[in-house]
């Protein structure tokens, strides 16, 4: 089984691919990550062990500590893949405004990998050239 967390209210924009998903079988449940007892509950409940985690852009990059804490303390997990999908955080050296976004994901990065809790980096560079698009002028690509 698939299960989604969903954080609430759900984004208007995410909810045409959590339909997708839910008329594919997944199962919604909704909540937060940044609780550490409700994050214990739902992995020890559904039994989950292999976590993927989309939170995306800058925001919430850092709750994936609170998942972190919790995946550990039910220690059942076996394959974490977090937010990353990016640029590699440790082989960039970004400036501002971006710099501080970097920060957010190596720390995140440094706790994983403290944990023990098996993990995989997935990092496209920048594949298809997204994000670009936001934050140049697309007829220059």
């Amino acid at each position: 089984p698939t299960y989604l967390l969903v954080r609430q209210p759900l984004i208007p924009s995410k909810a045409t691919i959590v339909k997708t998903f839910q008329d594919k079988g997944a199962i919604v449940i909704q909540g937060v990550m940044n609780d550490t007892e409700f994050m214990q509950k739902i992995l020890k409940e559904y039994q989950i062990d292999i976590v993927i985690s989309t939170v995306g852009g800058a925001h919430g990059l850092l709750d994936q500590l609170t998942l972190v804490e919790a995946m550990k303390s039910v220690n059942t997990i076996k394959r974490f893949l977090p937010s990353e999908f990016g640029h590699d955080v440790d082989r960039a050296d970004p400036v501002e405004p971006g710099l501080a976004m970097y920060k957010e994901k190596r720390l995140v990065r440094r706790v994983i990998e403290e944990s023990g809790i098996p993990y995989t980096y997935i990092c496209c560079n920048s594949i298809a050239s997204w994000p670009y698009y936001n934050n140049c002028h697309p007829s220059q690509l």
